[in-house]
């Protein structure tokens, strides 16, 4: 894992001894040396919540085949508030030992891992990963096409069914559960005390009946939590949204590649549907659609092998997962900075799919008593 080696703080500290010692380790380069690189030190400003990523023009002393060009460096968000969360929940660990132990057994496509390193006391992690270039991120803000969002919930419906309650996921004791406990603490309290921000904020963007809703679902978060807890496992990405997910240009690349797996956790893939569906689709795009994409997930799902689990089933937690994620708007909004005008018109544009989504859902009656 390249424990011998000091994790750089950030971009500014890597070196080119440094990069050559970690990608020998990993045997991603054997006699090459680097000898330059030029940096993007931080090429997710205004999309990236809880970590920075640079890209790394690379140079060598020789050519070599295998050495990355082009590198995508991750390492912790520089922001106290955002780096506690992210070392509360274990983010960190969890995305690196996605990478070692797990990325290269799935069908999935993801970035090939170059290098990483976590330290369990100080919370520190790099990852050298690949650039998935000439492949182009999504843009969450713009939505996709009908086409793309097919393409997204096929794969995702694959990559659900190799993990549909696999003994190996009570394995991966690094891997945690939807409902683990700090999680549903944390995660209620910190929705009532974003709630009255909100509301002061963006409660005007919001009819009654839902502002209603919202009222009432801040002591319900920890039993709908429960809820998608329940078997059937499997894993969930927990951030299947457009800004992680790259697409093939004309230049080329993959048809779909999958990055950020900071929260994953295992709990009911209906919620990485229903996260992807409403936070990504324009509210008329996703209504014409629905019925259409959801059947063919979970065709999928049956196609590779996925049994006891029936259409209404799947339709009731997507249900489910539409009203849990009405929680990410409400915090997001809540405690946002506005001057971060991207993540500002994310999370509203967020918000307004949500909002349509709940009430055609009629997702308040299924709030537990």
């Amino acid at each position: 894992m390249g424990t011998n080696l000091k994790i750089p703080a950030g971009p500014h500290e890597l070196s080119e001894e440094w990069l050559t010692a970690a990608l020998r380790q990993t045997g991603t380069i054997r006699k090459a040396r680097v000898t330059a690189f030029d940096m993007d030190p931080n090429i997710a400003a205004g999309v990236g919540f809880m970590g920075i990523l640079a890209k790394l023009a690379v140079e060598y002393d020789q050519p070599e085949e295998g050495a990355p060009a082009s590198i995508i460096a991750k390492f912790p968000t520089p922001i106290p508030e955002n780096r506690q969360i992210a070392e509360l929940y274990h983010f960190y660990e969890s995305e690196t030992r996605f990478y070692e132990q797990i990325a290269d057994e799935v069908e999935l496509r993801t970035p090939r891992r170059y290098y990483s390193q976590y330290d369990t006391e100080s919370g520190d992690f790099i990852l050298l990963l690949e650039d998935m270039a000439p492949a182009t991120v999504g843009d969450q803000v713009n939505g996709c096409s009908i086409a793309q969002a097919e393409l997204c919930l096929r794969e995702l419906a694959k990559f659900h069914a190799t993990w549909w309650e696999s003994p190996r996921l009570k394995q991966l004791d690094w891997l945690p559960d939807m409902n683990e406990t700090v999680r549903k603490e944390t995660v209620q309290a910190n929705y009532q005390a974003a709630w009255p921000h909100f509301v002061a904020g963006f409660g005007k963007l919001v009819p009654p009946a839902i502002l209603e809703l919202g009222e009432q679902f801040g002591s319900k978060v920890t039993l709908i939590m429960d809820q998608l807890a329940e078997p059937p496992f499997t894993i969930m990405h927990g951030d299947y949204r457009l800004d992680n997910l790259f697409f093939a240009t004309p230049e080329g690349g993959e048809p779909i590649a999958v990055v950020d797996w900071q929260i994953m956790n295992r709990g009911r893939g209906a919620f990485d549907v229903a996260y992807f569906m409403t936070g990504t689709l324009s509210p008329a795009d996703r209504k014409a659609n629905e019925r259409e994409l959801l059947t063919m997930y979970h065709n999928t799902l049956l196609e590779r092998g996925v049994s006891d689990y029936d259409f209404d089933e799947f339709w009731l937690d997507y249900r489910k997962s539409t009203l849990f994620c009405w929680l990410y708007a409400v915090i997001v909004l809540g405690t946002l900075d506005v001057a971060n005008e991207r993540g500002l018109a994310l999370f509203t544009q967020n918000l307004e799919r949500n909002v349509a989504a709940l009430t055609e859902l009629n997702a308040a009656e299924l709030l537990p008593a």
